[in-house]
């Protein structure tokens, strides 16, 4: 059922020169707290092992220096109900706004001299038209020829620059400082960087204050531009670059040093230092490029994300060994405690105990790591318990992810009232996006877990979450809570509608006939159908199934069914009922069920085995007194389970191909006669 109800979760990321922050990516995540396995952009609100490193980064980034959210959009809708939230949304929620400038402060992607094009032509106006110096000739002519620059962007330059104020017979001193400046920007922008190099340079005492103040950096854009060139096997998507001409690039830092030492909080201060950062990779001179992120850091705001992914990048490493700082050693450190589902990761006490040192005042994130440390390794889910030390309010990122440690420590421990009580005081406090509904997560496991799964929906301790309740229904549900569900005044249509289906489904399936023909009611699905009609995979309406008179004649379904009421051994009413099956297009609806460590994943309450259309055709072929007619056609559509991928579309046990082509053969001369075996000309 998990494609019916979730549909495709897509968790691409943008990988780059590592590997830390993309690998082979699951379609979804587990609808768990207990993210051990990395899941790509798919994430949870707290710090964890399986989050990409960048919504980390953001994470600690964040409780650094908070600025107010922007609340994400409506809930996802019943179908993409697999994941609380992917990248692309935390950093809408969180990330730098969009209107942020294309050539923001941070180094990523900086290796275009291209990208400021536009931007830079806007700026430029706006000093012209703000320049009393220049009379209204002088702007017009310096802003027409500004807008009219374009960029050879990898061709070659252009011989000779050109006279800006040509057609001005005696043009101003300031005029002309301007003009030198578009000198040198049309040079750099042809990437003839010595030229750019020499007229920023001449700048260097403009009267014109911003004339003087964006030469200065351009002189470390320029020389940084140059110190590029040849360093990149393919643009920009080299692990490390190889820079041959240093002299440029020890040029390109000083320039850079001595602007933001006259220019500290300077229009191109933020863009500076990214600059800088990026010289510091270019020379492969991680210690200080390390310090520089270790000052970037606390500061970084609402450019967090641009922040995150260049760290990500260029930077970081699972071990940590190229810093001391705390917050990249904590990130480093969580990707240490990835591991599987069979494996826990090698990450000893004793190699988190050697970071003391450099968690020195950081106290409550040293402790965390080492409660997620033994919780993630160890699997010691008493000794996370001690290491977190008493609760506290869980309104930070740190705090909160100490407090949702906490729970899911109860819960391993097999405390689910204690577990279900903290996270019942977790939840006033959970306000932060996607913070509720991870809360709430762990609140119906623990209700899953203590056999009080009617807690999901009773009216004092209802689940909020409309997908939480969906993944109940449609999992962990018995036929009591799915009636209930139904006639329930407090659920959704589409929450109805579900429940609906997945009780008519389970009965018909798991061999509860009487039970299908007294709760089906077609005057209820329609309605169901028309009050949630963005829910066509929920789809009662299959159960109306009017039967088949071409190939294999099958009666209405609920005919069918009411066979199979009288006689469970019906052959043809189970082949029928795999008829129906095939035909609306049912075989999977249980496919992929939650692991045991998941909501919905706890012990089944819904009596019977869960339904596969294969299991009949091969229980009929084994079995000596069914028709001849009903054996051909199971041996006909056994073999058609495979077709024509070789993969078994039918459910089941998996069958080689030699019984495959022994069930052919078997078609094919004892029921030769029959239109099955007529028509199949191959088994695969």
């Amino acid at each position: 059922m998990r494609r019916l109800l979730a549909g495709v979760v897509s968790a691409t990321c943008m990988c780059a020169g590592g590997a830390l922050a993309c690998s082979d990516l699951p379609p979804s995540a587990p609808w768990t707290l207990d993210h051990m396995k990395f899941t790509g952009d798919i994430g949870l609100p707290f710090l964890s092992p399986g989050n990409d490193s960048r919504i980390n980064l953001q994470m600690l980034m964040m409780d650094a220096k908070p600025w107010p959210e922007k609340p994400p959009g409506e809930a996802k809708e019943l179908q993409n109900a697999e994941i609380l939230f992917d990248r692309a949304e935390f950093d809408a929620a969180f990330g730098a706004p969009a209107s942020e400038p294309s050539n923001s402060g941070f180094a990523d992607g900086e290796g275009s001299r291209c990208r400021s094009l536009d931007s830079g032509a806007q700026a430029f106006k706006q000093a012209a038209q703000a320049a009393a110096d220049l009379n209204e000739a002088e702007r017009a002519a310096l802003i027409a020829a500004r807008e009219g620059m374009s960029s050879a962007c990898g061709d070659k330059a252009q011989a000779t620059p050109p006279d800006f104020l040509a057609a001005l017979p005696q043009p101003s001193a300031t005029a002309r400082e301007f003009a030198a400046y578009l000198t040198g920007a049309q040079a750099f922008y042809d990437g003839a960087f010595d030229a750019a190099l020499a007229a920023f340079a001449s700048l260097r005492e403009a009267k014109n204050p911003w004339l003087k103040e964006t030469a200065r950096y351009m002189l470390g854009r320029a020389a940084l531009n140059k110190a590029q060139v040849g360093a990149f096997s393919a643009y920009d998507q080299t692990g490390q670059p190889v820079v041959s001409d240093t002299n440029a690039l020890t040029d390109a830092e000083k320039a850079f040093s001595a602007y933001l030492a006259d220019y500290p909080s300077g229009r191109y201060a933020a863009s500076a230092r990214g600059l800088t950062r990026r010289i510091f990779w270019l020379a492969g001179d991680k210690p200080r490029l390390a310090a520089e992120y270790g000052r970037a850091l606390p500061e970084a705001g609402q450019a967090s994300a641009s922040l995150a992914e260049e760290i990500d990048w260029k930077f970081l490493r699972p071990d940590g060994a190229l810093s001391h700082n705390p917050d990249l050693l904590a990130v480093a450190d969580l990707i240490r405690l990835r591991g599987d589902t069979n494996n826990r990761p090698h990450f000893a006490a004793a190699d988190l105990d050697a970071q003391a040192a450099d968690f020195a005042g950081r106290d409550a994130l040293f402790g965390f790591l080492k409660a997620a440390r033994a919780y993630y390794a160890d699997g010691d889910a008493k000794a996370a318990l001690q290491a977190l030390g008493p609760p506290e309010d869980g309104r930070s990122y740190l705090s909160f992810s100490r407090e949702v440690l906490r729970g899911q420590a109860l819960m391993a421990s097999g405390d689910f009232a204690a577990a279900a009580d903290h996270w019942r005081q977790l939840l006033p406090r959970a306000e932060k996006p996607w913070r509720k509904e991870a809360v709430e997560l762990g609140l119906a496991m623990s209700f899953e877990r203590a056999g009080t799964l009617n807690q999901v929906f009773l009216p004092e301790t209802r689940i909020a979450s409309p997908r939480l309740r969906a993944q109940v229904l449609t999992y962990a549900a018995g036929p009591i809570l799915l009636r209930e569900a139904v006639a329930n005044p407090l659920s959704t249509p589409e929450e109805r509608r579900l429940a609906r289906f997945v009780l008519l489904y389970k009965e018909a399936t798991r061999g509860q006939y009487t039970n299908f023909l007294r709760d089906y009611a077609p005057e209820a699905i329609a309605k169901d159908e028309a009050e949630a009609p963005k829910m066509s995979w929920a789809r009662a309406a299959a159960f109306a199934w009017p039967g088949s008179r071409d190939g294999y004649a099958c009666p209405a379904f609920r005919q069918t069914v009411a066979a199979l009421a009288r006689d469970p051994e019906d052959s043809r009413a189970l082949l029928c009922l795999g008829e129906m099956t095939r035909t609306q297009s049912l075989d999977d609806v249980e496919g992929g069920a939650p692991g045991k460590d998941e909501l919905g994943g706890g012990k089944p309450i819904f009596p019977g085995e869960i339904f596969s259309r294969g299991d009949i055709y091969k229980k009929l072929i084994a079995r000596a007194k069914t028709p001849a007619a009903d054996r051909a056609y199971a041996l006909f559509r056994a073999v058609q389970c495979y077709a024509p991928s070789g993969k078994n579309d039918c459910g089941g046990q998996e069958v080689g191909k030699a019984q495959r082509k022994a069930w052919y053969d078997e078609l094919k001369g004892r029921y030769g006669g029959t239109p099955w075996a007529q028509s199949l000309r191959f088994y695969w």
